[in-house]
């Protein structure tokens, strides 16, 4: 969430209403340049973000030990210690500030790791975040006139100031914000009534509305794109949106204090193009070294357009792989694949495995269980235990009921026990996202109530 910053900043934001075209004319030509020259872009920025890091107290004292003028900016990044949100608390908001944050905006996470976290961007840093959602919006055909509906958390505020007067100007998108709180009829009401060129927000709430429209027969008004978001993007989700909305529908992997990271290929849906040429990426195992292509780590990320407040080596807690070679749509920018879950929302297997969301929702999509699933989450208990909340569309049959469990058993291996419970409600998460996969240390903290809970296997 933004907000507004002082009027000793409105001077910036003029000047930031001009760079937004700028910024977007260099992330549509940067991803068509050779992994090479994308390669260099980076480098040159880096060496910026570097320098202007020496002016925030935190990084001043790291980056002391270096001689900016012999050692190469990548080798002064990986000499840093990862950035964690647990350290950036310990230290405070303005230890790594480069300048008056008076000046700034104050960016709020959904908090879906926890507590919800304060970050500072500037409004050119803002207008680049813009036009990164400009690449992904102009890769499948859609403008900047373009209309959308956005399902999102309940305390979004609707942008101010110069951002409101660029999207009466149409040089922005018109977005309309619904809270995944809302009754799910309100968001299809209003899609009809918008009849938007662009859907997009939470994918539960985009997985829900498809639901809620093919059940009822409600044919809703074919979208250039359908934009799922912000949490795990399972396969079932993809593709009940893609059926119930008729378009292409694109994985964006987006975080409020980074902004838009990867998103899918309109060619190659089954990978996302990192936005390498404004991030440095790393995966990392457990132990902070990196991991080969193919091999699925920790995220862990380094702005380079973020000079107010640098976020490097920043730890994100999210699960991937990156991809080798180049995509066959021609673009030069890195592969990785979808994010496969959050390591803070994860259960470990019997031989040691983390579990995450897309792989249990791989379960129940072998199992056939989405005939009669609605929407699940699985809770770790004491004694590995394993309870399988369901909001049914009907009551299974014993041999379904039988064929979840059994995959769930192939894919934790032995000594969980499981219990399929049906619900007629799963809350939302506080951030208003959906957790598909409680683990039990999250489990002892204070968890929303189910409504009607009931065994039944």
């Amino acid at each position: 969430m933004l907000r507004p910053m002082p009027r000793s900043g409105r001077f910036d934001s003029v000047l930031a209403s001009f760079a937004l075209p700028v910024e977007a004319f260099r992330r549509r030509r940067e991803q068509w340049l050779s992994p090479a020259q994308i390669a260099v872009v980076r480098e040159r920025r880096l060496a910026h973000v570097l320098e202007a890091a020496r002016s925030a107290p935190y990084y001043r004292e790291l980056l002391a030990r270096y001689d900016a003028e012999r050692a190469a900016p990548t080798a002064i990044l990986a000499g840093l210690p990862p950035l964690t949100r647990q350290i950036i608390a310990a230290h405070g908001l303005d230890a790594f500030l480069t300048r008056d944050r008076r000046t700034l905006f104050s960016v709020t996470t959904s908090g879906s790791t926890g507590e919800p976290a304060v970050f500072f961007r500037s409004p050119r840093e803002e207008a680049e975040f813009s036009a990164r959602w400009w690449r992904v919006y102009s890769a499948y055909g859609c403008g900047a006139r373009d209309t959308q509906v956005n399902f999102t958390r309940s305390n979004v505020r609707p942008r101010k100031g110069m951002v409101k007067l660029l999207r009466r100007l149409g040089v922005v998108p018109q977005v309309v914000n619904i809270s995944t709180a809302d009754p799910i009829e309100n968001g299809a009401r209003a899609v009809m009534e918008l009849r938007p060129q662009v859907i997009g927000g939470y994918a539960v709430a985009i997985e829900s509305l498809a639901e809620y429209a093919m059940e009822r027969g409600i044919e809703l008004a074919r979208p250039r794109l359908v934009v799922c978001a912000a949490m795990d993007v399972t396969d079932h989700c993809r593709d009940v949106a893609r059926r119930a909305f008729g378009a292409p529908v694109a994985n964006v992997y987006v975080t409020n204090e980074m902004g838009v990271i990867a998103w899918s290929c309109p060619v190659r849906s089954e990978v996302l193009h990192v936005n390498d040429d404004v991030f440095v990426l790393e995966i990392l195992d457990s132990d902070g070294s990196p991991v080969p292509d193919g091999t699925s780590g920790e995220i862990v990320l380094t702005s380079l357009t973020l000079t107010s407040m640098p976020l490097l080596r920043y730890r994100t807690g999210d699960i991937a792989a990156r991809l080798p070679g180049i995509c066959n749509c021609g673009r030069g920018l890195a592969l990785m694949t979808p994010v496969q879950g959050r390591s803070a929302h994860a259960i470990r297997s019997a031989d040691g495995r983390l579990v995450t969301a897309p792989l249990v929702a791989g379960a129940f999509g072998a199992a056939g269980a989405y005939a009669w699933v609605r929407r699940f989450q699985v809770r770790e208990e004491a004694q590995r235990v394993l309870r399988v909340l369901v909001e049914p569309r009907r009551a299974p049959s014993e041999t379904e009921s039988a064929a979840l469990v059994r995959q769930l058993e192939a894919l934790l291996g032995a000594g969980f026990t499981i219990r399929i419970e049906h619900v007629t409600e799963i809350p939302l998460a506080p951030s208003g996202k959906f957790q598909y996969v409680v683990p039990l240390d999250a489990g002892r903290a204070a968890r929303p109530a189910v409504r009607d809970a009931a065994p039944a296997s």
